[in-house]
């Protein structure tokens, strides 16, 4: 089985190194400064327990590459870039399983309509991408995924896949219906706009979080959607919380880390939009997760460094507070 990881970024990069690292057929497709500089020095993933440079075969479009039975597709890029991705996918092979392994929970629906052989993944992985041709992996393990078929159901190649996720160092749980802790993934990434657009320091922020997730939680509990939240995944799964080493750094969240590499776009559509779009199929509103899209996607569009608004500004944009 050869991974071919696209979306080489934070996530993506982590995976692809660690899979390299232990033996695993590994192809990155990512964006042109992070695969040149791999092609020039190698990945260097740097973990709590070590820091390596890893020789790995790194292109820039599927087009570079010859695809074969044996090939998996793992989506790692932002969700706004991946009907996009899908496209230029179709156009290299037709019937590759593809796993998405990206926040959000469009992306799999996206995925269906260009592949029949779709699967999913919950992310829980402490990824920092900053600089073309390094990323940090904050946690030892890197991370735990909770993965299925989708719409539902597992099957032998999922079981593989698991296997040998494992022996790169993750923390992996099959499930028959994996959306639901997607839904609560997503439920906790809402935060990553506020974070994105008032600092790092949620405690301060902490007022607004609660309103917006509030809102959330009221729109999906009315839509009839079923969410897990991570609190019981912590819970049910006691292993994800014995993490045996960790790194401290100043890159937050990956909404937060796109505002840093001045990227352009940003993922909150796929996040606190999500709600949005849940709001608008019931006819109801979500003006505070409306008003986050707004504000991150237009620091975005300008290019602008995370922070730009202390949390006493953001709740005033929201109209949680006067001036």
């Amino acid at each position: 089985m050869r991974y071919i990881i696209y979306g080489a970024g934070g996530i993506g990069s982590i995976m692809g190194g660690h899979l390299a690292r232990t033996g695993h057929d590994v192809v990155l497709i990512g964006r042109p400064g992070h695969v040149n500089a791999i092609k020039n020095k190698g990945l260097r993933l740097v973990t709590p327990v070590d820091t390596y440079v890893l020789k790995i075969p790194a292109v820039t479009s599927p087009e570079e590459i010859d695809f074969t039975p044996a090939d998996v597709i793992c989506l790692c890029m932002k969700g706004q870039d991946t009907e996009a991705a899908l496209k230029d996918l179709k156009k290299k092979t037709a019937d590759a399983p593809v796993i998405c392994f990206q926040n959000g929970v469009r992306n799999e629906e996206i995925a269906l309509k260009y592949f029949p052989r779709v699967y999913s993944a919950m992310v829980r992985v402490g990824a920092v991408y900053l600089t073309d041709g390094e990323v940090i992996a904050r946690r030892d393990p890197p991370g735990w995924y909770i993965i299925g078929r989708y719409p539902s159901g597992t099957d032998k190649l999922l079981d593989t896949v698991a296997k040998d996720l494992r022996a790169a160092g993750y923390l992996i749980k099959t499930v028959d219906d994996v959306m639901p802790y997607k839904w609560g993934k997503l439920m906790t990434n809402l935060s990553n706009a506020i974070e994105a657009i008032a600092g790092s320091d949620l405690d301060t922020a902490r007022p607004v979080y609660r309103a917006v997730a509030e809102e959330a939680r009221l729109i999906v509990e009315k839509a009839g959607i079923k969410w897990i939240s991570q609190g019981q995944v912590a819970i049910d799964w006691p292993e994800t919380n014995n993490v045996r080493g960790r790194l401290d750094t100043l890159a937050q969240s990956s909404t937060w880390q796109s505002l840093a590499r001045r990227q352009g776009s940003v993922e909150v559509e796929f996040l606190n939009g999500e709600i949005v779009r849940v709001a608008e199929k019931i006819g109801l509103k979500a003006p505070l997760n409306e008003k986050l899209v707004d504000i991150s996607r237009d620091m975005a569009v300008h290019h602008e460094l995370p922070g730009k608004y202390t949390p006493a500004q953001l709740s005033f944009m929201l109209g949680l507070a006067e001036k």
